[in-house]
C-alpha cells in the first residue's frame, strides 16, 4: 500500500498555477477521449466527466460528503497539455479530490507494449479512474467517493449487447482523513465485459499509469520535432497527433472517435497528410493503401454517394504521398489507378450540356448543403481538375511525357470550361455552385492544398474576400461562417483552415497568424478540436469534439506556417508571429518530412537579429530555399543555400493571451454572467 500511496501521488495530478493557456476551455460540451492507436473504440469522457463503456453505459462519479456528482464546472485537462490522461480536481470544504482517467491494454496482453500500439490480443482495453483525497486542513475530515455505472444514460451506437455484471458494478469508498492526510482508491472498466476479472482487480494503477505515460511519449518521441515559442500551439499539435492516432481503426481513417467511425475521403486526405508531415511513417503507409478499395469499376474514387470531390482528393492522396516519400516504385504503382480516376472525370464532363458544357454533371453536397443533385459544384471541378494536374505531373515524373501532355491539354480545356461557367455567375469571386447557391466549402480550396490558379488571380482575392467580409455577415471569432437550415450561428474552424492556407500562400503572414490564434481559441483545455460550433452556445455541433480533421488542420496548417513546399520551392518561416522570432526565442523543427526530403532548422532570437542552423534536405534539391523574416529580425549570419525574403514588421502582437481576451471583451455582461455561472470563463 505504501509503495501504492508514493507512485500516486507522483502520477495523480496536484495542484499548479493556473495560466491562461491551462485555465480557458471554449466549449461548453468539451468532450475528450482516452483510448489507444488503431483500436476500433475509445472512452469518451462527457462535459460532466462521466465515461462511457460499450453498449452506451456510462460511469457517473460522486465525491464529497454529499457525493454531488461532477460537473461541466469541473475541467479536465490532459497531462503535460497533449497526453490522453485526463485529469479534473473537486474542491468540497477542507477536501479537495483528484481525479485521473486513463486507457490500457488489458493486464493479462502478453506484449504490454505491442498491445498499447495496436490491438495485438483483441479489442477490448480496460479504462482506469484513480481518485486521490487529501485533507487540505488542520482538522480530520470526511471524504467520499462513488462510481455507479448507469447503462440507460446513452443510446448506444453502434449497440453492444452489456451483461448485467458489467452494468452493476459499483465502487465506494469512504475514509475520515486527518490534517494532511491522503487517501487513493481506483476503479477499473473493460470497454467489453469480461469473464474473469482476477487480473483486471489486482493490476497496480501505478504500474499502468506509468506504462500509459510512457508509450505516448515514445509514439510522439517518433514524429518529427516541433517546438515554437507558443505552448499552447506546441501542446496542441501533439494533441492534434494523439487524436489522429486514437481514431485510426486498424489503419483506416476516422473522423471522430464515438461519432464519425466512417471513412471519408474528404477528410482522410487531410488526415494522411497530417501522419506524413508528421513523421508518422507506418501510420502513413497504412492509411494510404486504405484508399485502393474505394475505387469503383468505372474509375471514380468515393467514400459518400456520388459525391465528386473524392475522385480528386484521392489523386490528390495518392500523388501526395509519392511527393512526400520521394518513392516513385510507389508512384508507378498507383499510376494507373490516379489515371483511370481521371479518365472518368474526362468522360463525365464530356456528358455535360450547356449552358455548362465540359464541367462535371450535378451532383449532391454535403459540404455546401446542396443534397437535391440539381447544382453544379464549383469545389467538384475544382479538385477534378486537381486530379488531371497531378496526374499529369505524375506521368512527367515517370518519364511518360506524351500522357503528361495529353493531360495537360485535357487540364487547359477544363480550365476554360470553368473560365467561361465563372463569367456566366456574374460575380468576382468563386461562388460554392456555379448556379450561385449553397454554403462555402470546395470553392475555397483555390491554392490549397496545390494552385489550381495563379497566385495573382483576382478571382481568388475575390473569394477570399467574400468568405472573410460579407458571406453572411463575414467571419466570426476569426472563423467563416458555415450557413444551412438548422445551422444558425454556425462557423467551421476547419473549413475556414482553407481560406487560410490561401492567404499563406498570398504571402498575408499577419493575417495568417491572427486566424492560427482564433483557431486555438476554439479548444478545449485539454487541446481538443472540434468540427462545427455553435457559437453564441459555444457548443461543438452534435458533440463533435474531438474531431479529428479539425485537429490535422491545425496541425497541417501550424507545419505549413513554417514548412510550405510551392512547387518546387521550398519556403521557411512563411507566416510566423514576430514575437516567435524575438530575443532569447527559438524555433526548432526536427526530422521534418518534406517533399524535398527529411530536414533540421533550428531558428533563435538574438539582440541583432536571428541565428539560423539548417540541415538542408538533400533527397532533391529544391529550386530555391526562402526565409521569410521581418524587417526587424535580420539573418545574423548567411546561411548556405537560403535566400532571405524580407517582409514588413507585424502590427499587432498575436499570442494565445491576446485572442483569450479579446473574446471575453466581445462578451456580453449576462453573456459573461451565464458562462460564469457553468464554471466556464
Amino acid at each position: 500500500m505504501l509503495r501504492l500511496l508514493l507512485a500516486l501521488c507522483v502520477l495523480l495530478p496536484a495542484a499548479a498555477p493556473a495560466v491562461v493557456e491551462d485555465d480557458f476551455d471554449y466549449f461548453v460540451n468539451n468532450w475528450n477521449v482516452v483510448g489507444l492507436p488503431d483500436y476500433m473504440y475509445g472512452s469518451r469522457i462527457t462535459p460532466a466527466n462521466e465515461v462511457f463503456l460499450a453498449g452506451g453505459t456510462a460511469v457517473k462519479i460522486r465525491v464529497g460528503r454529499d457525493l454531488t456528482p461532477l460537473r461541466r464546472a469541473h475541467g479536465k485537462r490532459a497531462r503535460e497539455g497533449w497526453m490522453p490522461i485526463m485529469e479534473t480536481s473537486v474542491q468540497d470544504g477542507p477536501v479537495r479530490y483528484a481525479i485521473t482517467f486513463w486507457a490500457t491494454p488489458l493486464p493479462d496482453v502478453r506484449d504490454w507494449r505491442k498491445a498499447f500500439a495496436w490491438p495485438t490480443e483483441g479489442e477490448n482495453f480496460l479504462t482506469w479512474i484513480a481518485v486521490r483525497a487529501t485533507n487540505t486542513s488542520g482538522e480530520r475530515a470526511p471524504a467520499k467517493v462513488e462510481m455507479r455505472p448507469d447503462p440507460k444514460a446513452y443510446e448506444p451506437k453502434p449497440p453492444v449487447f452489456m451483461t448485467a455484471r458489467q452494468q452493476t458494478r459499483e465502487y465506494r469508498w469512504a475514509w475520515n482523513l486527518g490534517p494532511g492526510e491522503s487517501r487513493e482508491a481506483v476503479a477499473r472498466y473493460p470497454y467489453y465485459p469480461v469473464h474473469d476479472r482476477k487480473a483486471i482487480d489486482t493490476a497496480d494503477p501505478a504500474l499502468w499509469l506509468g506504462r500509459t505515460a510512457e508509450f505516448w511519449q515514445s509514439a510522439l518521441d517518433r514524429a518529427a520535432r516541433v517546438q515554437v515559442p507558443c505552448r499552447k500551439a506546441t501542446r496542441a499539435l501533439k494533441a492534434a497527433h494523439v487524436c489522429q492516432l486514437i481514431a485510426n481503426d486498424l489503419g483506416d481513417l476516422r473522423g471522430g472517435e464515438g461519432f464519425y467511425e466512417d471513412f471519408y475521403i474528404r477528410d482522410g486526405a487531410y488526415q494522411v497528410m497530417e501522419l506524413e508531415e508528421a513523421g508518422f511513417h507506418e501510420e502513413a503507409a497504412r492509411a494510404i493503401e486504405r484508399y485502393l478499395p474505394r475505387q469503383g469499376r468505372y474509375g471514380r474514387f468515393e467514400s459518400q454517394k456520388e459525391q465528386y470531390d473524392a475522385n480528386g482528393q484521392a489523386v490528390w492522396a495518392l500523388w501526395q504521398y509519392a511527393r512526400i516519400t520521394g518513392d516513385l516504385d510507389y508512384l508507378a504503382r498507383v499510376y494507373p489507378r490516379m489515371l483511370r480516376a481521371v479518365s472518368w472525370t474526362m468522360q463525365e464532363r464530356r456528358k455535360e450540356k450547356p449552358p455548362f458544357p465540359g464541367l462535371l454533371t450535378v451532383a449532391p453536397a454535403d459540404g455546401e448543403y446542396l443534397w437535391d443533385a440539381r447544382h453544379h459544384i464549383v469545389g467538384y471541378d475544382l479538385w477534378n481538375l486537381r486530379g488531371l494536374l497531378l496526374t499529369a505531373d505524375a506521368a512527367r515524373r515517370l518519364g511518360l511525357r506524351e500522357d503528361a501532355e495529353k493531360l495537360m491539354a485535357e487540364a487547359q480545356d477544363y480550365r476554360a470550361a470553368m473560365d467561361a461557367a465563372w463569367v456566366r455567375t456574374g460575380v468576382p469571386y468563386f461562388p460554392p455552385s456555379w448556379e450561385g447557391a449553397g454554403t462555402h466549402w470546395g470553392n475555397t480550396e483555390l491554392f490549397w492544398p496545390t494552385p489550381v490558379f495563379p497566385l495573382d488571380d483576382p478571382r481568388v482575392a475575390a473569394t477570399i474576400d467574400q468568405v472573410r467580409r460579407k458571406h453572411g455577415g463575414g467571419f466570426v471569432e476569426g472563423t467563416i461562417r458555415w450557413l444551412a437550415k438548422d445551422h444558425e450561428n454556425a462557423i467551421h474552424p476547419y473549413l475556414g483552415a482553407y481560406t487560410v492556407m490561401n492567404s499563406l500562400a498570398r504571402g498575408d503572414h499577419e493575417q495568417v497568424v491572427e486566424d492560427f490564434y482564433w483557431c486555438l481559441l476554439h479548444t478545449t483545455a485539454a487541446n481538443a478540436f472540434p468540427e462545427g460550433i455553435f457559437f453564441k452556445k459555444r457548443e461543438a455541433w452534435y458533440d463533435t469534439i474531438p474531431h479529428v480533421t479539425g485537429a490535422s488542420n491545425y496541425a497541417i496548417l501550424l507545419r505549413h506556417m513554417l514548412i510550405h513546399e510551392e512547387g518546387e520551392d521550398l519556403h521557411l518561416l512563411k507566416a510566423v508571429p514576430d514575437w516567435w522570432l524575438a530575443e532569447g526565442q527559438e524555433i526548432r523543427l526536427e526530422r521534418m518530412p518534406t517533399h524535398f526530403g527529411v530536414m533540421h532548422l533550428t531558428v533563435r532570437g538574438l539582440a541583432q537579429g536571428v541565428h539560423v542552423e539548417l540541415t538542408a534536405p538533400v533527397r532533391n534539391r529544391p529550386w530555391r530555399m526562402l526565409l521569410h523574416l521581418p524587417e526587424s529580425r535580420p539573418l545574423a549570419l548567411p546561411v548556405e543555400g537560403i535566400t532571405v525574403i524580407p517582409r514588413k514588421n507585424q502590427k499587432q502582437r498575436w499570442d494565445f493571451a491576446t485572442v483569450v481576451e479579446r473574446y471575453r471583451a466581445s462578451l456580453t455582461p449576462e453573456e459573461r454572467k451565464h458562462w460564469q455561472s457553468l464554471g466556464i470563463e
